[in-house]
């Protein structure tokens, strides 16, 4: 999707979330944490929350915390890939 739909959007929005980014490498190393840890095969999107925790991005200290991680979107040859920082 290019954007989020209208009501997602304005549930959030009224709830405070709040976006952060990440970048490509981080979210390989995300994909690759799950999978040699968790024995997790993540999508790149589906490792977005994952890597944003592991790199700082979100002040967790004190709370409980949950990560929604999804892998449904990648093939083997791409997730082989970005396991190798994105060459194949």
């Amino acid at each position: 999707a290019r954007k989020p739909g209208e009501a997602p959007f304005a549930a959030v929005s009224a709830a405070g979330v709040r976006g952060v980014t990440v970048d490509d490498a981080s979210v390989r190393r995300a994909m690759k944490i799950a999978f040699e840890r968790m024995k997790l095969v993540l999508e790149p999107s589906g490792a977005a929350s994952l890597a944003a925790l592991l790199g700082g991005k979100v002040n967790v200290a004190g709370k409980t915390v949950l990560v929604v991680a999804t892998g449904g979107n990648v093939s083997l040859a791409d997730f082989i890939s970005h396991m190798n920082d994105g060459r194949i």
